[in-house]
């Protein structure tokens, strides 16, 4: 391996290949495996984000053919690209596999798709190492007590890395004392990978064409007096672990919910009984804000400042402004407006807006509805398609009958109006500023602004002006 006097000196072009084409048999899942969830992101896409971290001059995933459109299924169009690999044949199959569809470059980092605990730091950390080394093959390597199922790095009596020895071809007293092993992740030297894997024989042991092979390669391509070929860049050992079924999942998924906490409670969060709560990396909440035991946080929550969530809150894909507090409650695809309250055991969904200062009492469900400011929901009752005013008491067990077996229908609520406790308002209905139903009342038609209803179907018992309406309502409020 003479050294070429004309091999460019700056860090030149760098390509990623991500390789997930792997069937992910042992997850029995009909869900291929880079796609199940780790604390809420897909395995591949974690990969994929620490490869974009380095801004390479091309990304590309090997992938099976149900994950051609993988850019896709991710929302991530025109972040990255595929390329198919009909029959998996091994890591290094796979790299020479993303070196046909890849434009020349300098440097391949090769990244293995069911390893979402790598970061985009340790991706840039690895590419310096080799920048800086100049070495055909960078590798990835682990300290850890022992070297479980991974390959064993070997090093000769000059300390340089010169084998990796997997377990099937391993001595038991070599592997149970602290051992360097490979991560399966390198960076190699593009140009001379291309010819270098053309030289990788297939593997008797596994079958395969293994990427850890190209090692033998490159020592037996020295000269004398070239300097080594292979150098490492060590990891933190969560970087090591891969997911290949729901144990290995669940451990990634346990190491990234406490980096999770972990960030959040040095950016201000308190986060009470922190082992039983469980945040998504997407979610973003404000510092002063207390998290509860046995709070589940997913998808794209957003969560202010000062808020008091749980105990045994479910937010999924909820924005909850400053102040509010939910308690004991489900909130999903829905937005809690500032210093309101719901709870306990209230769910709130379908892409309801409830305003500031609004209380939501217990077991009370609202979907796909406007909840205008300082308005009372009361204890088991159900808004559904309804837009309420403000200043609007719903008594306990009042609904809204918003489906008529084919179709749903809205109810329009003023400001100001009470609703009396067990009323049916059966959709669609409007019950205009300032009117009030009685308790029990089953509301078929519109109430006009200012008017009191009563009975079963409702009549009405009275017409107020608008003042003395509002004070009648704010007595019964106080009962």
């Amino acid at each position: 391996m003479t050294p070429d006097p004309n091999r460019r000196l700056d860090k030149g072009r760098i390509a990623v290949a991500i390789l997930a084409a792997g069937h992910g048999t042992r997850m029995k899942s009909a869900t291929p495996k880079h796609l199940h969830m780790v604390a809420g992101v897909p395995i591949v896409e974690r990969v994929i984000r620490a490869g974009l971290a380095i801004e390479p001059d091309q990304i590309v995933a090997v992938v099976s053919p149900e994950l051609a459109d993988l850019p896709s299924q991710l929302g991530m169009d025109g972040r990255f690209e595929t390329v198919v690999q009909d029959n998996p044949d091994g890591t290094a199959g796979a790299v020479r596999c993303a070196l046909v569809h890849l434009e020349p470059a300098t440097w391949l980092v090769s990244l293995l798709g069911d390893s979402p605990l790598l970061t985009g730091d340790m991706v840039r950390e690895l590419i310096d190492g080799a920048q800086k080394s100049r070495s055909r093959v960078t590798i990835l390597t682990c300290e850890l007590p022992d070297a479980e199922s991974y390959g064993r790095i070997v090093r000769d009596e000059h300390g340089n890395a010169c084998r990796i020895v997997e377990l099937k071809n391993d001595t038991p007293d070599q592997r149970s004392s602290p051992c360097e092993i490979n991560s399966g992740i390198m960076v190699l030297d593009a140009e001379w990978a291309k010819e270098a894997l053309s030289k990788v024989r297939l593997s008797a042991q596994a079958g395969e064409y293994l990427l850890t092979d190209i090692l033998d390669v490159a020592i037996a391509e020295m000269d004398d007096g070239d300097p080594w070929p292979i150098s490492t860049v060590t990891a933190d050992p969560d970087v090591a672990l891969g997911i290949n079924d729901r144990v290995q999942q669940g451990q990634a998924e346990a190491v990234i919910r406490r980096r999770v906490r972990e960030r959040l409670q040095r950016q201000g969060v308190t986060i009470i009984g922190a082992e039983t709560v469980f945040i998504d990396e997407t979610v973003e909440i404000g510092r002063d804000s207390v998290i509860q035991p046995f709070s589940v946080l997913t998808g794209a929550t957003r969560i202010g400042t000062g808020c008091q969530i749980g105990p045994h809150a479910v937010l999924q894909n909820a924005t909850i402004a400053d102040g509010a507090a939910v308690c004991s409650s489900t909130v999903s695809d829905s937005t809690i407006g500032e210093g309101s309250d719901v709870g306990p055991y209230a769910h709130i969904r379908g892409q309801t807006e409830v305003g500031p200062d609004v209380h939501v009492g217990t077991s009370a469900e609202i979907k796909n509805s406007r909840i205008g400011k300082g308005s009372r929901i009361g204890h088991f009752s159900y808004l559904g398609d309804a837009t309420v005013g403000e200043h609007v008491n719903i008594g306990a067990g009042a609904i809204t009958a918003n489906y008529d077996g084919t179709h749903k229908h809205p109810t329009m609520i003023g400001d100001n109006v009470f609703i009396g406790s067990d009323s049916v308002l059966i959709a669609p209905v409007t019950v205009g500023e300032g009117a009030k139903t009685g308790a029990g009342a089953v509301v078929n038609r519109d109430v006009a602004a200012n008017t009191t209803v009563v009975g079963m179907p409702a009549r009405s018992i009275a017409r107020r002006n608008g003042e003395a309406n509002r004070a009648a309502s704010r007595d019964l409020t106080r009962e």
